[in-house]
């Protein structure tokens, strides 16, 4: 009697290990559907939440669309319903961007990229791999610092370019950072920064693997001073953002 249960918990562990070698080593094509923005404009904050999905059914996407509304203008809440319907929702990452002045001739940007969970997304399998950022300024304002909060102790590698008008970093391995923007001499602090994220997306796994590539997200934000001395600031996301869907 022993011996018959040894032998059916030696085969109840190889299955559960099998099983889970087997999901480790499964993984399904991943593409990009859809980004849901949402646009704070009293206080100069926008979050961008991109949508990856396995198993994406395009005409279904759109049907779902058509499912929704009969005109051909639709809402960013009604675009991410249908973007949820086309497939499985696997992977959710958050874009958030914040602006806000620090003083007389000093602004303050700041972003953090994180991940949710999306509408009917049952399990987080998927993570960000390599993630750069590029920025450049226009008009009168210039890059002064650049801050990073990060896990590695040497940051020698992290900052690429440091010029008043261009910037590059890797943020791989930063959740958060910070970029301190300057009136150039002369001007009234207004003018624009453009911001593109460059990055993979990788299963994770026991032994991680990139499942996309050049992943590119491009945020361009206007700053102003009103009448009344207030900051105020108007995003555009590129709907020219590249997203390569090759595995």
């Amino acid at each position: 009697m022993r011996k018959v249960i040894f032998i059916v918990l030696i085969v109840v562990v190889a299955a559960l290990v099998a099983f889970f070698c087997w999901r480790e080593i499964l993984i399904p094509d991943v593409n990009y559907v859809a980004d849901y923005v949402q646009d704070d404009e009293g206080d100069n904050n926008l979050k961008i939440q991109r949508l990856y999905a396995a198993d994406v059914d395009v005409d279904k996407y759109e049907k779902a669309l058509e499912l929704i509304t009969n005109t051909t203008e639709y809402s960013e809440e009604e675009k991410l319903a249908a973007a949820i319907a086309s497939g499985e929702p696997v992977f959710f990452p958050t874009f958030n961007i914040d602006i806000y002045r620090l003083g007389i001739d000093e602004v303050r940007l700041s972003g953090v990229i994180s991940y949710e969970m999306a509408e009917n997304q049952k399990e987080e399998r998927f993570r960000m791999g390599s993630i750069s950022l590029e920025a450049i300024t226009q008009g009168g304002i210039e890059i002064d610092q650049i801050e990073t909060i990060t896990t590695d102790s040497d940051d020698a590698d992290i900052i690429k370019i440091h010029t008043e008008q261009q910037m590059a970093i890797d943020i791989s391995k930063s959740p958060s950072f910070e970029i301190i923007l300057k009136g150039a001499a002369g001007t009234d602090l207004s003018g624009s920064i453009t911001l593109q994220f460059t990055y993979s997306v990788e299963a994770d796994i026991f032994i991680p693997r990139t499942v996309l590539e050049e992943q590119l997200l491009e945020v361009s934000a206007d700053i102003s001073m009103n009448a009344f001395g207030n900051l105020e600031v108007e995003y555009i996301v590129s709907e020219e953002s590249n997203r390569n869907d090759d595995n």
